[in-house]
């Protein structure tokens, strides 16, 4: 039956993939990352402070004093090809695409900033796309990371009148596709250091103490990842938590503080991961490369390495491929 002369066009059904990562400011500039932060901040699954006490801190304080500190960090990190996880993360997104053929669309998107996740939804629905599986790239889930991204794919469909089937990503923390991937990539650093690490630290992003009790798993979950990774390596494991931000107790320990007693121990030569980034950010680059090597040498240790993160290795897409094609099953052909 053909459809009427003034149907719309029907585009051939396809499944599509959006791979989400948490943001970046489109320039390191005290503007760019004065608006970044400004929606970062303002997002209720990372800062649980009734809003009425929030905005006025926020709002007279934060985004007056630290837009310009975090921009001389963004510009010690920034490449020809922007903020390394947004150039990472397209390249995730096109090697996927790559990997998985024509059939599936593959596309990225980053909660804050830009290209957002409702721009992402839409262009995979309007390219005929009738299924999507939704991928925030978090190994160990955190509602102030897994959750809101899931939320805004969740608040797009609500705008929608034909809405497509969705799927979310759920937590792989300890798959063993990832376990095996993180070992094989880190043994593989490793050996090309030019010393023997005394220590391996993998150092996660923190989070206050009062969402562990709120029953967040997150911390479960990255000492789980440390636990089966540790039990894979020969060189001994360490868990700690970076990125302390304002006057609440949170995860410990602290990975400046472990930093920075390390040589006290007697431990002088360290390399330090960051498993549960999927793609190498601020975070790693600038707050453990640069900063975490500056607080360890000053402490008295003489070596220190920062391991990437997966990235868009080899290592790393062959793990991406394996569970996105996992969570895909029943709506692609296996492999």
């Amino acid at each position: 039956m053909q459809p009427p002369p003034d149907h719309p066009p029907i585009l051939p059904p396809k499944i599509g993939v959006l791979l989400i990562n948490l943001g970046t400011p489109e320039a390191p500039t005290v503007a760019a990352v004065r608006r970044y932060l400004a929606e970062f901040l303002s997002d209720p699954r990372v800062i649980e402070i009734p809003r009425a006490i929030w905005k006025p801190i926020l709002h007279g304080i934060i985004l007056r004093s630290r837009p310009a500190k975090s921009a001389h960090a963004y510009q010690q990190v920034w490449t020809e090809d922007g903020s390394p996880l947004a150039a990472i993360t397209r390249r995730q997104s096109d090697k996927l695409q790559q990997r998985l053929g024509g059939d599936v669309l593959v596309d990225w998107a980053m909660r804050y900033g830009a290209p957002a996740i409702p721009k992402g939804v839409e262009r995979l629905k309007e390219a005929g796309c009738q299924r999507i599986l939704v991928a925030p790239l978090y190994p160990q889930y955190c509602a102030a990371t897994t959750a809101t991204a899931n939320d805004v794919a969740f608040a797009t469909l609500a705008g929608m009148r034909w809405q497509p089937a969705l799927r979310t990503l759920p937590p792989y923390h300890d798959a063993d596709d990832y376990i095996d991937a993180l070992q094989r990539d880190l043994e593989r650093q490793i050996a090309a250091l030019d010393f023997t690490p005394e220590r391996l630290l993998l150092s996660y992003h923190g989070m206050p103490e009062r969402t562990l009790r709120k029953g967040d798993p997150y911390h479960c979950h990255c000492r789980k990842t440390t636990r089966l990774l540790g039990e894979r390596l020969s060189i001994p494991t360490d868990t700690s938590f970076q990125s302390r931000f304002g006057r609440d107790k949170w995860l410990e320990p602290a990975t400046d503080e472990v930093l920075k007693a390390y040589p006290a121990r007697g431990v002088t030569k360290i390399a330090i991961a960051a498993p549960g980034f999927s793609a190498d950010c601020l975070e790693t680059v600038e707050e453990l490369g640069i900063r975490g090597k500056e607080e360890f040498t000053e402490a008295g240790g003489t070596h220190f390495a920062r391991l990437d993160c997966l990235n868009d290795g080899e290592i790393g897409m062959d793990m991406l491929e394996t569970i996105i094609r996992r969570e895909l099953a029943g709506w692609i052909a296996p492999a």
